[in-house]
């Protein structure tokens, strides 16, 4: 799922209403750089947006709680610990392996339980600033922390990369994390090469999302700065958006908005239950009115991508766009 906005941060949970789909400060964790330190001492240092944190060796028992992280460490062969808000999870990250049975619930994102996280007793909690600044002081007293800030860089996409080899050095699977990252660009290699064999190359692309605030539609188009926005040029295609991104990657839009990008293609992703896409926005005559609606232009992508997360989520944006201006 650098971008679920005005669904605030503190409040937007991606459940079966529209919030469930709203604000990205709701959506997404950091980055940060790697390095093993003093060889034979058993001790690695990597970096956060604290700067440098010494853990005593990798470690093994980590809580997620945000869900980039928990779907990185899934990446890294690694099984969670514990992580927060497990059924939404279930729900809204669709792409990689499941959680194990013994992979505990520690409350949710925006307010995990401290309790809970204290009695698995692990050796390293991650989160994200957005989640965590607040009580960061509580989390590290439990174990170290690491946390991450996704919006602190232009290219969310690369923060995603870079967190990835930060996890991998933290829990000892540095090769894994290499192996993760080729594997992603392998898969978006072939999304692109499915895009150039239909002559789809240089198409211009709009990719949004969208969920029902107080009764009304509302659209957040991802930028370039978004992981999404990145993977476009990565598949041979043009962003249709240029407009100004706010503090996530994203723009929000009414209906008059999507004006300017009617002759691109738009690809979105909405809740099954909240597909404003599909129900509310059809009913308004401007939106039939758009070039892309009435030559049929406007693509659904899986609900369950996740615009906001790991190796596996960005594979399956790559896999979906691609599916989604092929077939």
């Amino acid at each position: 799922m650098r971008r679920t906005l005005t669904a605030l941060a503190a409040t937007a949970a991606l459940a079966l209403t529209a919030s469930a789909c709203g604000s990205a400060a709701d959506q997404a964790g950091g980055g940060g750089d790697a390095e093993k330190a003093g060889s034979g001492s058993g001790s690695i240092t990597v970096k956060d947006t604290k700067g440098e944190q010494k853990l005593d060796g990798p470690a093994k028992k980590v809580v997620a709680l945000e869900w980039t992280y928990a779907e990185d460490l899934l990446a890294l062969g690694v099984q969670p610990t514990g992580v927060a808000d497990i059924g939404q999870y279930d729900q809204w990250v669709t792409a990689g392996p499941r959680f194990a049975k013994s992979t505990k619930d520690v409350g949710t994102r925006q307010a995990p339980s401290l309790e809970s996280i204290k009695a698995l007793k692990p050796d390293l909690i991650v989160t994200s600033k957005i989640r965590s600044e607040a009580n960061y002081k509580q989390l590290s007293e439990i174990a170290p922390t690491l946390m991450f800030d996704p919006y602190a860089t232009d290219s969310e996409f690369e923060e995603m990369r870079t967190t990835l080899k930060t996890l991998g050095t933290a829990t000892g699977k540095e090769d894994a994390a290499d192996k993760a990252l080729k594997d992603l660009d392998g898969k978006i290699a072939a999304a692109k090469k499915k895009i150039g064999e239909e002559g789809k190359d240089g198409e211009k692309v709009t990719v949004a999302r969208g969920y029902t605030t107080d009764g009304a539609a509302t659209v957040e188009i991802l930028t370039g700065s978004t992981i999404p926005g990145a993977l476009l040029p990565k598949l041979g295609l043009e962003n249709g958006w240029n407009g100004k991104a706010d503090a996530y990657g994203m723009s929000k839009v009414d209906v008059e908005g999507l004006k300017p990008v009617e002759k691109s293609s738009l690809a979105y992703v909405a809740a099954k239950n909240d597909d404003v896409f599909a129900k509310s926005l059809p009913k308004n005559a401007l939106w039939k009115s758009l070039d892309f609606v009435k030559k049929d232009r406007v693509h659904a992508l899986d609900p369950g991508t996740w615009f906001f997360g790991g190796p596996y989520s960005t594979a399956q944006a790559a896999d979906e766009l691609a599916t989604a201006l092929t077939d």
